[in-house]
Formats: structure tokens, C-alpha cells, sequence
């Protein structure tokens, strides 16, 4: 299909969900900002009272590109900060949108698949689309642009290494401006600064095995990848890494921490030991659904797709670390950090059960998957206790928004949620595994 037609078909999907969402009551806390919302609402002020430098604690004020531009709208549209925000995070929201399937299209042929899964990413209630018209005042939505585009231009520097084409060049300087704006939105997209290193496929030759698994044989693991980065025409590598610090450097002209006694390190050693192993996998299974389920049964048909693209599955490390160590909407930041390598080898996943004679099943999952991301259901504002029946989600809006989250679910709560999900793995198993046809079952149901 040309690409005119699926950007139209997306702007439509786009605007349908908005308008049949705008009915979302805002989060009542702090009138409406949230609780980081409201950190963020004061730099915005800030910004719109023209003060200089803007004052506020961390981490948040490590995140200034969002309120920034929010205090511009607001200055140019004459509407108030959290009117503005929305309508700032939508554009971003959109904006993501359109190059994620610009993605998909470099990995997946079939139309229909990616935009499956671009309405899927759009639906999910804990995304920036409809968790925008929720919670207005965050500085996920612009982050999520500037990471997109920074992996769209990995491809594009790839792609004209493997051709021997001097836009390389264009495109890692392109690559480098993306990454230090981007940094300015949400620290960890600085990452992709590191993560361009994997271009080169540095450990695709090394013969790693179990047999050689010495430490004289890792110290020369080690020095191999070091002279591969030292070689002339990998040195522009660095320049990424480079725009990175000096643009964090010149921000901190314009911004003041306020004291406190956060730390990054303290963080991350917290959520590190505070979350347990069941209850981040079923954070990762709320992240994405059923669908996230059939990853496992179709390895061997992209294991070599990810080895020679070794900047993926970093991305997917560098994401469950992030998600483990980075806070308590544990399904957020995951899904925020992996949808891109998460929907790919999903899309791979559909395509190949598809044209199978287990095609019944992912209609099964889809169906699944419409509760787990709660089309039919708003994200709840109520700050009461209520009763809850939960099916691969909380039905219903009657109970407090911090349910829908493993760090807050509890104990009985999160075990229904993580035996359905592992139960549904092992059917899932069971289905691929012996290739069960529905005919067949439908025959042993009437014998």
C-alpha cells in the first residue's frame, strides 16, 4: 500500500481514538498535574514567566525539553499550561506514531500487521494517547519522538555502511543532534549514543563459547572490540556520545537543581532490590499483553534477525534494566524504552502464526488482548477501594488507577493476574507446539 494511504488510515485511527476518549476524566491529583506532573507544570511556569535559570529538583529538571515547549504554546495560544501540555503531547504522540510504522515498514511487508500493531501501541492505556487525556502533564510523549527517530537513523547509518555511501556521515551527525535534544526530554534516550556503537556488529565474530570461556580469552575479547572502535573509520562513532555531554553541558546554564537528596545510584539500587521477580514479569506481561506471549514460539525465526542487528536486543536489555531500576510504573517505562524491538518481533510472531493452521489462536489473543489494554474501559480516577474482578485487567473503572500497576496490585491481586498470563503462556505452548488445529477441535468436541 503507498505510504499516503497508511498515513491517512493512522491519522484517522488517530483522531477516532482521541475523540472517543475525550471523555477521560483528568487525574484528580494536584487539580490535574499528578504527582511528577507537577514538578514539571512549575518548570513550565517558569519558563513562561521568563525565569532564568528554572529551578527545580531532580530528576525532573534534567527534563526541560518538554516544559519548554509547552511554555511556548501556552505563550502562543493564550491557553494554560495543562490545555497546552495536552495538546503538545498529543502532537508528540502522533508524531511517534507515523514513525513507528515508517519502522515496522523496514521489517515487516505485510500492511495489515503493521497497522495492527501501530493501532495496538495507540490503544494501550498506559501509553502517552490516551494516557495523555489522563494525565496531561508528563514528558514521556516528546521522548519517545526523538528515540524513534534516533533508531529510524541507526537504520539509515546501517544501512549506507553496509553501501559504502558517505551520507553515513549526514546521517550520524543527523543521528548525534537527534540523541542530545532527545536527552534533554528524557535522560535515558542518551543511550542511543552507546547503542550506535552496535552498528558494526561487534561481537558477531569473536567465537564465543562455552569452551573458551577464560579470562586470559575475555581480556582478549576485550581488546579486540577496543582496536575495532579505534580503527579510523569507527572513530565518528564517538561523535554521538560527544553532542550528548556538550549539550547537557550548555543546559546547565539555563537550569539550577534544587537541593535534595535524590540520587541515580540510590535509585537504582532501591527499585533494584524493592521489586521482586514475579512481580516485574507481570509487569512486563500488563506492558504488552497477550500478544507479548508468542514472542517465545517464533526465536528461531528472527535469532539471527537480532544477532545481526545486535543494537536490538541491547535495546531490550537496556530496557527490563531500566524498567527493574527506574521507579514504580515499572510497565511504562518498559514499554516506552522497548516498543520499537517489542513490535517487531510481535509483528514477525503474527506473521508467521498467520499463515499457519493456528491462526484460530491469535484471533483468541487479539480478542484477549482488547481487555488487557482496556478498549472498553477508561483509566480509573476513583481514590477509593472498590470490588474488582480481574481478567488479564481490572474490569471496570470502580477502583483506584495505581491497581492497574504490579508495584501496586498486591500480593492476591498480582498472583490471579500473573497464573492467567502464565496459564495462557502454557495453552499458548501446548496450541504451537502440537500445531492444534480448530477443525480438529471442533471434530473431538461433536465425536
Amino acid at each position: 500500500m503507498k505510504l499516503i494511504y497508511e498515513i491517512f488510515i493512522i491519522t484517522t485511527l488517530f483522531l477516532a481514538i482521541c475523540l472517543i476518549y475525550s471523555g477521560q476524566q483528568r487525574i484528580p491529583v494536584n487539580n490535574g498535574k499528578g504527582i511528577d506532573g507537577a514538578f514539571y507544570y512549575n518548570m513550565a511556569a517558569q519558563f513562561n514567566q521568563g525565569i532564568n535559570p528554572v529551578v527545580e529538583r531532580m530528576p525532573y529538571i534534567k527534563r526541560v525539553g518538554t516544559p519548554f515547549l509547552v511554555s511556548i504554546y501556552s505563550k502562543i495560544s493564550g491557553t494554560d499550561l495543562l490545555k497546552s501540555s495536552l495538546f503538545v503531547n498529543l502532537t508528540a504522540i502522533f508524531i511517534t506514531v507515523i514513525l513507528l510504522s515508517f519502522w515496522l515498514k523496514i521489517f515487516i511487508e505485510v500492511f495489515w500487521i503493521r497497522l495492527l500493531l501501530c493501532f495496538v501501541f495507540m490503544m494501550t492505556w498506559h501509553v502517552p494517547l490516551r494516557f495523555t487525556i489522563y494525565y496531561p502533564m508528563l514528558s514521556d510523549a516528546w521522548a519517545a519522538v526523538w528515540f524513534m527517530g534516533g533508531l529510524l537513523l541507526i537504520h539509515y547509518i546501517r544501512k549506507s555502511s553496509d553501501d559504502n555511501s558517505k551520507t553515513k556521515y549526514l546521517y550520524l551527525l543527523a543521528f548525534s543532534f537527534i540523541t542530545a535534544i532527545g536527552s534533554l526530554f528524557r535522560e535515558t534516550n542518551a543511550v542511543l549514543a552507546i547503542v550506535v556503537f552496535l552498528i558494526i556488529n561487534p561481537f558477531k565474530n569473536l567465537g564465543i563459547s562455552s569452551k573458551n570461556m577464560t579470562i586470559s580469552y575475555l581480556f582478549q575479547t576485550i581488546k579486540k572490540i577496543v582496536n575495532l572502535y579505534s580503527l579510523k573509520p569507527n572513530l565518528i562513532l564517538f561523535l554521538p556520545a560527544i553532542m550528548v555531554i556538550l549539550i547537557n553541558l550548555i543546559a546547565t546554564n539555563f537550569i539550577e537543581i534544587k537541593p535534595h537528596d535524590y540520587s541515580y545510584i540510590r535509585a537504582v539500587f532501591y527499585w533494584f532490590y524493592k521489586k521482586s521477580l514475579p512481580e516485574f514479569l507481570l509487569a512486563i506481561f500488563i506492558s504488552y499483553g497477550p500478544l507479548i506471549l508468542l514472542i517465545p514460539f517464533f526465536f528461531r525465526q528472527y535469532k539471527l534477525f537480532l544477532f545481526e542487528r545486535q543494537e536490538m536486543p541491547t535495546i531490550l536489555i537496556l530496557a527490563l534494566f531500566f524498567s527493574l531500576t527506574g521507579g514504580s510504573n515499572t510497565e511504562r517505562v518498559f514499554f516506552m524504552f522497548s516498543f520499537p524491538v517489542i513490535f517487531v518481533l510481535i509483528g514477525l510472531s503474527i506473521k508467521d502464526i498467520f499463515n499457519s493452521s493456528q491462526r484460530w489462536w491469535l484471533y483468541i489473543l487479539l480478542g484477549l488482548q482488547t481487555i488487557a489494554c482496556r478498549f472498553y474501559w477508561s483509566i480509573p480516577v476513583l481514590s477509593v477501594e472498590k470490588k474488582f474482578f480481574p481478567f488479564f485487567s481490572l474490569i471496570g473503572s470502580d477502583f483506584s488507577d495505581s491497581y492497574l500497576y504490579s508495584n501496586y496490585g498486591g500480593t492476591i491481586l498480582n498472583s490471579v493476574l500473573l497464573f492467567q498470563y502464565i496459564f495462557l503462556l502454557i495453552i499458548t505452548w501446548y496450541i504451537l507446539h502440537n500445531k492444534v488445529n480448530f477443525r480438529f477441535l471442533w471434530r473431538k468436541k461433536n465425536i
